[in-house]
């Protein structure tokens, strides 16, 4: 499931904990007297739920099983309690407090695990009313009109809860299908796409915040003899190879992809020429320093700097000409 519905999720869990804790906090200070056993166990459960929404451990769902286990035996706990005890405003606060914890089954077990959990406890409430004594016509009532709101409370976060779960699932297939489209089918790192379109990103960034941009295009030393000589397949290994070094050796940095062919691109925001040339002369090393694929390799690398005046054109022709240049300079080099 999506990461931001996990923290939507945990938000409202946590919303909905540190509530009850307030609530019953105020009601101590409000009456002048102790809390019920029942009011603080919840306050205790309330509490850790509370801590482990906000700490993100309810994104594990054993977790969250542990967690609506807890909840459904506070809420059986605190109706036998209130049961018991004749109060009829404490068995009204209850049920209240009932109609919000009820609609975490389908938020913290899913739409459809969380409808039939939640249907049993409701049923099994029901039981424990029937066998709790004699109740007065007005308990009775009541306690019959809070578990038929409970019902719809959960019978419409589950309509809600199954809508966003399809809607997420198609969301998340949808943007797997156009990042696989954003990628290079053969080495795996982004694709002319992507780099054009994280070219232009960071161009922008660094127009508005001032800050420096720089780019490395690096191209295979005699590719086409690597076809030649050993095949397509191994000239593809060499290509897979290839981009997973530059990538794994600009790290953080920036984002590594494939220009066209044997021609690969590293768009670094935020580094500075001087900066950019170390760290080409640091990727040409180890390119030429252990073969790839099984073959000696080396590659030629032209560097360029965003200047006042530069458009997008202007800062990748720059770097085609020094890349250019290192071609022409014997190879394996960086300019």
């Amino acid at each position: 499931m999506s990461a931001l519905f996990a923290r939507a999720r945990d938000r409202l869990v946590a919303v909905a904990c540190g509530a009850y804790v307030i609530y019953a906090a105020f009601c101590s200070v409000l009456t002048g007297s102790p809390l019920s056993t029942a009011q603080l166990a919840g306050v205790g459960v309330c509490g850790v739920v509370f801590v482990l929404a906000l700490a993100g451990k309810l994104r594990s769902f054993r977790m969250r099983v542990a967690a609506q286990l807890v909840v459904t035996l506070l809420s059986f706990y605190g109706a036998q309690h209130e049961l018991a005890s004749d109060n009829f405003s404490d068995q009204i606060t209850h049920l209240l407090w009932v109609m919000v914890a009820f609609p975490s089954y389908v938020l913290l077990l899913g739409s459809r695990l969380g409808l039939v959990i939640g249907l049993l406890v409701i049923a099994l409430m029901a039981l424990l009313l029937l066998g709790a004594g004699p109740l007065t016509p007005d308990q009775t009532l009541a306690w019959m009109t809070g578990l038929f709101v409970v019902l719809t409370l959960l019978l419409t976060q589950y309509l809600i809860a199954g809508f966003i779960e399809r809607y997420l699932s198609i969301h998340e297939q949808t943007s797997g299908e156009l990042q696989a489209a954003r990628l290079d089918a053969l080495t795996g790192v982004a694709g002319r796409a992507a780099l054009e379109s994280e070219l232009q990103r960071a161009l922008d960034t660094a127009r508005r915040t001032n800050s420096p941009l720089s780019v490395i295009l690096a191209d295979i030393d005699h590719f086409k003899q690597v076809n030649d000589v050993h095949g397509h397949g191994a000239g593809d290994d060499v290509l897979r190879a290839f981009a997973k070094r530059l990538r794994r050796n600009v790290g953080g940095a920036g984002m590594v992809g494939r220009w066209g062919g044997e021609e690969f691109m590293a768009v670094l925001p935020g580094v500075a020429r001087d900066d950019a040339l170390a760290l080409a002369e640091r990727l040409r090393q180890a390119v030429s320093d252990t073969e790839i694929a099984g073959l000696p390799v080396t590659a030629s690398f032209g560097v360029a700097a965003l200047r006042p005046d530069d458009d997008l054109n202007q800062l990748f022709s720059r770097a085609d000409e020094r890349l250019y240049d290192a071609k022409n300079g014997g190879r394996n080099t960086v300019r």
